[in-house]
């Protein structure tokens, strides 16, 4: 690789050791023709996780301020390339991917882009619940009214743009990419764009446990963007019994539809989905509610 890089992929990570040589792997065995380097900002792994990111031809550096954001920051000062992409630790990208990415930026008016994400086969119903959830891809967030954005597993950026607007926002320890593509469209309107060939595969969190963990990091990352932006995101007094009622739904469904399994009148796969649901909807709202109370991440 050159010595003057003109992309730069940032990898944020945390006791990943058993994913994170895959993903670099794969970020090797790119076909990509131009400059560019890879920097791995570890946030204190405790697994084996930097040793093993030693033994690859990356730059590694420790980040001690907690989250993806501070991380990202980290990656963002180092770089040397005028395009930041981002790649999280439990991905898998394609060997078109960084090609597929960086091609919208011909268009001078693009700043931020996001890729095709999609889930790595199904081992547990955890996983089979993410991965029809469409949680995962940024077509599913891009084009919304209320916040748009691009998930930072796969996403480019151009540097300059993301140093503009003072980089990601460290006190967001989740839901940083929503904030930060917030600010960035708020600065530079209409400059975000789908680039459906960039194609990285995901590894959803496989156990309930680890469902339910991010369900409430995701519903404190939500509450924290009420906290945020109180003039374009309202919680209103009545907003709590709405949750609630439609809490009681998320509880009552698998319950009635066990019932209809059993009748014959639904099969066992919209009964596990209801399951999930609930598991989701409930982890999420408890996370949200928490931070609303406490006004910090547990």
């Amino acid at each position: 690789m050159s010595s003057t890089p003109q992309v730069s992929v940032v990898v944020p990570v945390l006791n990943a050791v058993s994913t994170v040589g895959e993903m670099l792997r794969a970020l090797a065995a790119q076909r990509f023709d131009r400059p560019w380097e890879t920097i791995v900002v570890d946030g204190g792994s405790n697994d084996g996780t930097q040793a093993l990111v030693a033994r690859f031809p990356v730059t590694l550096v420790v980040e001690p301020k907690r989250g993806p954001a501070a991380a990202r920051n980290n990656g963002l000062l180092l770089a040397s390339g005028d395009l930041i992409c981002h790649l999280d630790a439990d991905t898998v990208p394609t060997r078109d991917w960084l090609r597929a990415l960086v091609a919208p930026f011909e268009d001078p008016t693009v700043v931020v882009v996001g890729g095709k994400t999609v889930s790595l086969p199904s081992q547990t119903p955890a996983q089979s619940y993410m991965a029809a959830s469409g949680r995962i891809d940024a077509v599913d967030y891009i084009h919304r009214p209320i916040f748009p954005f691009v998930p930072s597993r796969n996403m480019a950026v151009r540097r300059e743009a993301a140093l503009a607007i003072g980089g990601w926002a460290n006190e967001c320890i989740t839901g940083e990419d929503v904030d930060f593509c917030h600010r960035l469209l708020a600065r530079f309107p209409d400059s975000m764009r789908y680039a459906e060939r960039a194609v990285v595969l995901h590894r959803n969190r496989a156990s309930d446990d680890e469902l339910r963990r991010q369900a409430w990091g995701y519903g404190e990352g939500v509450a924290h963007l009420y906290a945020r932006y109180p003039g374009e995101v309202r919680w209103r007094r009545t907003d709590p019994l709405r949750v609630a009622g439609k809490l009681i739904g998320y509880s009552l469904a698998p319950i009635a539809l066990s019932g209809a399994h059993r009748l014959g009148l639904a099969n066992v796969g919209r009964v596990e989905r209801a399951h999930y649901h609930r598991i989701w909807k409930w982890a999420f709202w408890r996370g949200f509610f928490s931070y609303r109370r406490t006004g910090s991440y547990a």
